[in-house]
């Protein structure tokens, strides 16, 4: 509970902190409510800490809540009280009419003595709970909970107790019958259904007999067409052709792409048979045999999809298997002492049989622990799991009841996601800090500090990673639907958030975040809806356009909003009330506009801004160098940005420069000298248009451009894409050859360039980057038959290399040329005769990847593969596996 207390105080603190040259009309009432917040936590902490085992757990509950509510009372206070301060700058404050500067210091006042109230609630409850421990009432006390430290992050795939089902599951996908067959597993939650067809999915020997392959999450609320745009996006990432036609008409494309291809599909999580029906009618049978598998908790919908009738029921796991699978968790690879056998062994009777109930102990278990901490972990675990409730709640609560203070809130903040959706960790990591839950930390970034949250949900083994960063960084990562579940019903006891999904609900003051899994215009347009200033927060899934007759309803409703996440809905054009949002953080919205204007620049708290258009270019008139607190523009348009030294950017000179660490993308015209000198900070750049603009000088032939983002010192991550659109006269444009190693900026990670077409003699330039660990040639990048790296030339730092679509034939390189290499790429190369056999002698190199390249390519991989030493765990990917 403390990390409750803990949070709320630390919310009103930041946000003062924040907000320090706002708050003067009332700055003393404010430092004094914060200094008795911070009185109370520090009384609630010794108060409580001498009585830890108390018994009337009801009296802290009751104090938490009342403390969550001063905090949250406070902090809409504040809010209300910095919007009308900034209303009042905006109107022209000292120039005022003297009825206006009446009705505002009225208001000053009314606010002082609001936060005089609320600071006066706070006192009284420290004092009550002096009293009510003092009174006696901490008795009884229980035995101490097991000493549990933080896991160690393993991130094994490997199964035990399945390798049975995973050979029948084999063996039935690759026989010879030719008619499209379905094949299902049934158990209930957390048995490893998931883990298994993932298993069968990745199997090297199903990857060569299938092509395509489709992994489809279905999950309790099914939404067709949702599945069916996630179907195309594996395909092709044009989407946008797509967005406006009827499911009917998106399962037909689905045929098409699927006709004579022998596909294999994983539909995850089916509830029941017609959600079924109206999926499989787009999965052609073209006697070529194609397969489905199919995950199910009912057995009722197994027997009856399964094309044998005889669906895979999951077992619960022997105590020997399951001892096998707590010490694979815990130690991974290292061997298992001795001395811990038998407190291991009792622990893993008490998970009854349930892989998922052996994970989540393994995370709250950690290698270096003593025998004797091992011994109290068995001793005061109950049987945690019982088959007949299907309770989960002891298991997963003792893994949540063991993060860190700050992580919890963050970890139950995953349910804010629909269930079985991909979580994007970028976007994740923004919105957890735009919502509070990271607090400043010393020596380190707001975003450095959230993913190490997010790596600790992961240690324990409470968030599954679905895919990776080249680097080796968590790019995505999901939620179990159990787990999920749990955080839902965790933060709606918390009043974290609250989900609406068409039922009527009744408003709630306690509520700060609404999640709306609806339609969003039947929901603003409902009566019921919960509407005012204690909404933080409004996050949405379904994807809609929004009428225009409801979008001024959403900042009229909501007008504290600080985060409002409209990804997923199409906006034509923005009514002027949504610039009076000051307080908002976070914005992701898709829209057609191809104009930031100006009145953006009266969200003078925002954070992150995610921009989705169907417009190739935006210009932005909004004056962002007098937004300070901006740190994150993600576009897929070209921005045009203002020029800093405009008069319009002049008129807030005083207001310190944004600490933009994200811009992607701008224009190549953007990138001057004095926009860079605006973005010292800057960890993130990516380039869209002529990029030919960015190398060189028409006038005088030189790179001019180009050499202001090697002033960029803090840049890890820089995109060129050249695109011959933005300019009639770059389609016939040969750029020239690729800048130097001296040109780029010294701390550069992470480089990918697209359809700049430089030749692959330039390419070996990049070889003098010292810190480059990352290089996506995407389509286009080079261009020529052949690709020469001598001895010369040397990646040194290089662990990831992709090579898109491109007219490479002929390559060759050094063993010493990729010292360093991990994974290799190469994509839709269908000229390239071989790659190079001296590939074979790369220590490094555990991953190549070819797709759609030809036999030739195929053949000398597989050479690769065949002659590398079988300890490497060498991984060799080919798809289309028949080349």
């Amino acid at each position: 509970m403390d990390a409750v207390v803990e949070l709320v105080i630390s919310k009103v603190a930041q946000s003062v902190e924040e907000n320090e040259t706002l708050i003067l009309g009332i700055k003393d009432q404010v430092e004094d409510l914060v200094s008795e917040l911070i009185s109370f936590h520090v009384a609630y902490l010794y108060m409580v800490a001498g009585n830890e085992n108390c018994n009337d757990n009801a009296l802290l509950e009751d104090v938490v809540k009342k403390i969550q509510k001063v905090g949250t009372d406070a902090e809409d206070a504040i809010d209300k009280y910095l919007v009308e301060r900034r209303e009042h700058i905006a109107r022209g404050g000292v120039l005022m009419k003297w009825g206006e500067k009446v009705s505002y210091y009225n208001k000053v006042n009314e606010a002082a003595k609001e936060m005089e109230s609320i600071k006066k609630r706070a006192e009284k409850i420290r004092v009550d709970l002096a009293h009510s421990l003092q009174g006696g009432l901490l008795n009884n006390p229980q035995p101490p909970p097991p000493a549990l430290l933080q896991a160690l992050v393993v991130e094994e795939d490997d199964m035990v107790g399945f390798d049975g089902e995973l050979k029948i599951i084999k063996d039935q996908l690759i026989e010879e019958s030719k008619d499209t067959t379905f094949i299902s597993i049934v158990g209930m939650s957390g048995l490893g259904k998931t883990t298994l067809i993932k298993k069968v999915f990745e199997d090297s020997e199903i990857e060569y007999e299938f092509f395509p392959r489709l992994w489809v999450y279905v999950s309790r609320s099914m939404n067709r067409r949702e599945i069916f745009m996630d179907i195309i996006r594996q395909f092709t990432k044009q989407t946008n052709d797509y967005k406006n036609m009827s499911e009917e008409e998106l399962g037909e494309r689905i045929k098409e792409f699927l006709k004579d291809e022998k596909y294999l599909i994983a539909m995850d999580d089916v509830w029941c048979k017609e959600d079924l029906e109206l999926l499989k009618i787009v999965f052609p049978n073209s006697k070529n045999g194609s397969r489905v598998l199919i995950t199910t908790r009912d057995f009722g919908v197994a027997r009856d999809v399964d094309s044998y009738g005889k669906p895979h029921a999951l077992k619960f796991l022997s105590n020997d298997e399951s001892f096998e699978l707590l010490t694979m968790k815990v130690f991974g690879k290292e061997a298992f002492p001795e001395y811990l056998e038998f407190p291991a062994r009792r622990i893993a009777e008490k998970c009854n049989g349930l892989p998922l109930a052996i994970v989540v102990i393994a995370g709250v278990l950690n290698k270096g622990q003593s025998s004797l901490l091992w011994n109290e972990v068995a001793e005061n675990l109950i049987s945690i799991f019982n088959h007949e409730t299907q309770d989960y709640n002891n298991i997963l609560r003792l893994s949540y009841n063991h993060l860190s203070n700050h992580t919890k809130d963050c970890f139950l903040y995953l349910a804010a996601f629909p269930i079985e959706h991909e979580i994007s960790v970028w976007k994740l990591i923004r919105l957890w800090i735009a919502e509070g839950f990271i607090p400043p930390v010393s020596g380190s970034t707001m975003e450095r500090t959230a993913y190490s949250y997010l790596k600790e949900i992961v240690s324990r083994n409470l968030l599954m990673v679905v895919k990776r960063r080249a680097d080796g960084g968590i790019k995505t990562c999901r939620l179990n639907n159990t787990l999920h579940e749990f955080c839902k019903d965790e933060a709606a006891k918390n009043y974290l958030f609250h989900e609406i999904n068409g039922a009527r609900i009744e408003g709630n003051d306690n509520y700060r975040r609404l999640c709306v899994r609806s339609s969003l215009k039947d929901f603003i347009g409902s009566e019921e809806k919960p509407s005012g200033e204690h909404i933080r927060s409004l996050l949405t899934s379904h994807k809609l356009d929004v009428p225009k007759e409801h979008l001024a309803t959403i900042p009229k409703s909501y007008p504290f909003l600080k985060v409002f996440d409209a990804e997923s809905l199409k906006f034509e054009i923005l009514p002027k009330e949504f610039y009076q949002l000051y307080q908002l953080r976070y914005w992701a919205i898709s829209t057609d506009n191809n104009i930031i204007p100006k009145l953006f620049t009266h969200l003078w708290n925002l954070q992150t801004l995610m921009l989705n258009t169907t417009s190739s270019t935006v210009d932005v008139k909004a004056e962002i160098w007098n937004m300070p607190k901006l740190r994150h523009i993600l576009s897929n348009a070209s921005l045009q940005l203002p020029h800093p030294n405009s008069e319009s950017c002049k008129e807030n000179s005083s207001s310190s420069c944004p600490e933009l660490q994200t811009l992607s993308t701008i224009s190549p015209k953007s990138c001057t000298e004095e926009i860079f000198d605006k973005t010292p900070n800057l960890q993130k750049l990516g380039v869209r248009g002529n990029v030919s603009e960015l190398l060189e000088s028409k006038e005088s032939g030189r790179i001019c451009l180009f050499d202001n983002i090697r002033k960029l010192e803090k840049l890890e991550n820089l995109k060129l894409m050249h695109e011959a659109a933005f300019n009639e006269e770059a389609a016939a444009t040969t750029l020239r050859s690729i800048p130097q190693a001296d040109k780029f900026p010294p701390n550069l990670r992470k480089l990918t360039l697209s359809e700049t077409s430089f030749d692959w003699k330039d390419i070996c330039a990049l070889g003098s980057l010292d810190k480059l660990e990352v290089l996506k040639l995407e389509e286009f990048s080079a261009k020529g038959e052949s690709w020469e790296l001598n001895v010369n030339v040397v990646f040194k730092s290089l662990q990831f290399l992709r090579i898109g679509r491109t007219d490479l034939v002929y390559w060759t390189c050094e063993q010493s040329s990729f010292p360093a290499l991990k994974r290799l790429q190469i994509l839709q190369c269908e000229q390239l005769k071989e790659v190079p056999l001296s590939f074979k002698d790369v220590k490094s190199l555990k991953i190549i990847d070819l797709f759609f390249t030809n036999k030739q390519a195929a053949n000398s991989a597989r050479n690769i593969r065949d002659q590398k030493p079988k300890l490497d765990n060498f991984v060799l990917s080919i798809l289309p596996p028949h080349h």
